[in-house]
């Protein structure tokens, strides 16, 4: 049986990543793909926590969140993305260690000590960077009630941080040798994609 293989959809908040990962599974179902859909944080115990911190219901220290989410990490690794992959099907999660990288790093972090605590994980085989202009990112989620980090100076230096490690600003961070790609979500949904579902299939 051939191996599975691992697609992350990255972005800041509001680029589109559920939607992308459920339309591009779809697209790998229609060619004969097994897929798994997840995400992170995860629903597990670990991840609903995260839930209460990020909803302002819980506070915690950066440093404490970043563990969190390592840990959420660990356990969606070892219970759903390597079970999966060894069975040979392709995993598309909304979010990996990138995003704990650059929404820390934000708030403070080391870039190189978060990328060190989640030196344990699968590398993917494709990661995609959804990119759209911040504010509009945040004016399509249009919740009553913001998250801790939906605030337009925060999301764009998440948003800079994940392209910095698209870009291979950061080499150490990007683990070069994988396939990456940066797509704007600014276009219909249709036209996106097609750009996504393109540059998956040139890489399977």
């Amino acid at each position: 049986m051939a191996k599975g293989k691992l697609i992350v959809l990255e972005g800041a908040d509001g680029t589109g990543k559920s939607t992308h990962a459920r339309l591009l599974s779809e697209h790998l179902l229609a060619r004969g793909y097994n897929t798994v859909i997840t995400e992170e944080p995860t629903k597990g115990e670990i991840g609903g926590f995260i839930r209460k911190i990020l909803s302002g219901s819980k506070k915690v220290s950066p440093e404490t969140l970043a563990l969190l989410f390592t840990a959420d990490r660990a356990e969606h690794i070892e219970n759903v993305i390597k079970p999966a992959i060894d069975s040979g099907k392709i995993v598309i999660t909304d979010r990996y260690y990138y995003s704990t990288i650059a929404y820390q790093s934000v708030q403070g972090l080391s870039q190189k000590w978060l990328s060190e605590i989640n030196s344990f994980a699968v590398d993917p085989d494709i990661v995609i960077v959804l990119e759209i202009e911040s504010q509009e990112a945040l004016n399509r989620m249009n919740r009553e009630t913001k998250e801790v980090f939906e605030y337009l100076d925060f999301q764009k230096k998440v948003q800079k941080a994940l392209l910095g490690m698209a870009n291979g600003g950061n080499k150490a961070l990007s683990r070069p040798g994988k396939a990456w790609a940066v797509i704007s979500t600014s276009a219909p949904r249709e036209e996106v994609q097609k750009k996504i579902a393109s540059f998956v299939d040139s890489k399977l």
